[in-house]
């Protein structure tokens, strides 16, 4: 099962900066699923854009997501897509997804003075093809 509180986190590792006003996206469509009465019941979709609705993401910078609650729903694990948009042809590189847990009292790893997002569960990464401005990837994931 997952934890009682989660989110997701995104490290940009394009070479370039993602700037929201000049086309860069981030789009996170998450299904949490769980067994009712013996049979597995999906949640509706979660869209989720971590935040980056404006502003921008230095290459190496890393942006979080909502906190999800689970402390009712009691969800066993979730599939989705990850999906980036990235502003510049020069930008080359990855962004990497990574799951983050919150223990009962609501400490996260992130809240640590020595915090390292390599530390965190990684759950998706998305080459970004320089060859063209505004291009859109995706991959599929699952936690």
């Amino acid at each position: 099962m997952l934890a009682k509180w989660f989110r997701l986190r995104m490290i940009n590792q394009t070479g370039q900066t993602m700037t929201y006003a000049d086309g860069a996206r981030i789009a996170i469509r998450l299904s949490l699923w769980k067994i009712v009465a013996g049979a597995k019941v999906d949640r509706a979709i979660i869209t989720e854009n971590l935040g980056f609705g404006a502003g921008t993401i230095v290459d190496d910078g890393e942006v979080e997501g909502t906190a999800f609650d689970n402390t009712a729903e009691f969800q066993w694990g979730g599939h989705g897509t990850f999906e980036t948009t990235h502003d510049l042809a020069t930008g080359d590189g990855v962004c990497n997804l990574y799951l983050e847990f919150s223990d009962s009292d609501g400490n996260w790893p992130s809240d640590t003075d020595e915090f390292k997002i390599e530390d965190l569960i990684k759950i998706a990464v998305l080459p970004i093809d320089p060859d063209a401005v505004d291009e859109s990837r995706s991959v599929n994931f699952e936690i």
